[in-house]
C-alpha cells in the first residue's frame, strides 16, 4: 500500500472519493504562523464542538503549540480570545519597542494572561493528557536541535513560551532545560515527520499557510558570504534553515512514505491575517474559515473513517 495525502481546503473534492478504511493511533500536528493561528483555532473549536479528540499525540508549533492547549483543555473560543483579545493589545507587540533590547513581543504578558483573565483550564488538560501526548517544539540556537516539550508539565508555561519565541519579534531566547530557546517553527515549522518517527501512519496536519507558500532565499547564501558573525547573518541563517525545514516537511506531507496517511486541512490560499497586526475583521474572516473546513474535514472523515470516534462525531 503506498502513501496517501488528502487534501480538505475550499472547493477540493478528492477527499469526498477517499477510500474508507479502518485507522487508529492518529497524530494531530498544527503550524504556527502567528495572529493566522486564528483559523487553526476555528478548525479545532468544530472539533471540540463535535467531541472529536482521537488523538493520542499532538505536537504543535508556535502559535499551533497555544493552539492545543485551549483544545486539550477543553474551552471552546479560549484560542479565539487570546488571539483577538491578547494579541492585539500593545502589552503583547509594539512596534515602537521593536528595536529596544527586549524586542516588541512581550512572551511573559501573553503567558500571564492564561494564567489569570484567560486562564488555561490545566486540571482538565491534564485529565485529557493521561492517555495522550502533547508537544510544543522549540529550536535551540546554541545546539542547533529541535525540542519537543511536554505540556503535561508544571513548566508547561516555560514550554510553551519557548515554542512561541519568535526571532527578531522576541528578542531574547528563552532558557530552560540547560539551553537556549527560540520559535519552533525555526527548526520544525510543521513537526509532521517527528510524528512519523514516532510510530505515527495516520497523521492529520493543520496548517495556516496554503500548500506551496514556502520561498526560496538561496540567494541569500552569497549575501551572508559577505557578512561573516553579524547580526544580519544569523538572521539569514534562521531563515534559510526555516525554508530547508519547512521544505522538506512539504515533500514529506505531498508524498508521503508507504502506508502513511496524511490527512492536511489548510486554506487554499494565502489568509487575510498577518503574523502580527492583523485587523479584527481579518481575524474573524479566517476564524470563521477554518470552522468551515473544520466541517467539512468531520463530515469527509466520518464518510471514510471507520473508528468509533469518527462514527459518534
Amino acid at each position: 500500500m503506498s502513501g496517501k495525502h488528502i487534501s480538505y481546503c475550499l472547493n477540493n473534492l478528492e477527499a469526498l472519493y477517499a477510500k474508507k478504511s479502518n485507522i487508529d493511533d492518529i497524530a494531530l500536528v498544527t503550524e504556527g504562523g502567528g495572529q493566522r493561528g486564528i483559523f487553526t483555532a476555528g478548525v479545532l473549536d468544530i472539533f471540540f464542538e463535535h467531541d472529536f479528540n482521537p488523538f493520542s499525540l499532538l505536537i504543535g508549533t508556535s502559535a499551533g503549540s497555544l493552539n492545543l492547549a485551549s483544545y486539550i483543555c477543553e474551552q471552546k473560543k479560549h484560542a479565539y480570545r487570546v488571539i483577538t483579545e491578547i494579541t492585539t493589545k500593545k502589552q503583547f507587540f509594539s512596534y515602537t519597542k521593536l528595536f529596544s533590547a527586549r524586542g516588541g513581543m512581550n512572551l511573559d504578558w501573553l503567558l500571564e494572561q492564561t494564567q489569570t483573565n484567560l486562564k488555561l483550564d490545566w486540571e482538565t488538560g491534564r485529565k485529557n493528557m493521561t492517555n495522550r501526548t502533547v508537544l510544543a517544539t522549540a529550536s535551540g540556537i546554541d545546539h542547533k536541535q529541535t525540542g519537543y516539550f511536554d505540556l503535561n508539565s508544571d513548566k508547561w508555561d516555560q514550554h510553551l513560551k519557548a515554542s512561541c519565541a519568535i526571532p527578531v519579534l522576541n528578542r531574547k531566547p528563552i532558557y530552560s532545560e540547560e539551553h537556549y530557546w527560540v520559535d519552533g517553527g525555526l527548526h520544525a515549522p510543521i513537526p509532521a515527520i517527528e510524528a512519523y518517527k514516532r510510530g505515527y501512519k495516520n497523521i492529520v496536519v493543520i496548517r495556516t499557510n496554503p500548500i506551496g507558500c514556502n520561498g526560496n532565499h538561496e540567494w541569500l547564501n552569497r549575501v551572508k558570504l559577505s557578512l561573516p558573525k553579524t547580526k544580519t547573518a544569523e538572521l539569514i541563517d534562521m531563515l534559510l534553515t526555516h525554508e530547508q525545514a519547512y521544505n522538506e516537511t512539504e515533500a514529506f506531507l505531498l508524498n508521503p512514505p508507504d502506508d502513511v496517511n496524511i490527512f492536511e486541512i489548510h486554506p487554499h490560499r494565502a489568509l487575510k491575517s498577518k503574523l502580527i497586526g492583523s485587523d479584527i475583521h481579518s481575524l474573524n474572516h479566517d476564524y470563521e474559515h477554518g470552522k468551515h473546513i473544520g466541517q467539512y474535514f468531520l463530515r469527509t472523515m466520518m464518510s471514510y473513517c471507520q473508528c468509533d470516534c469518527c462514527q459518534s462525531a
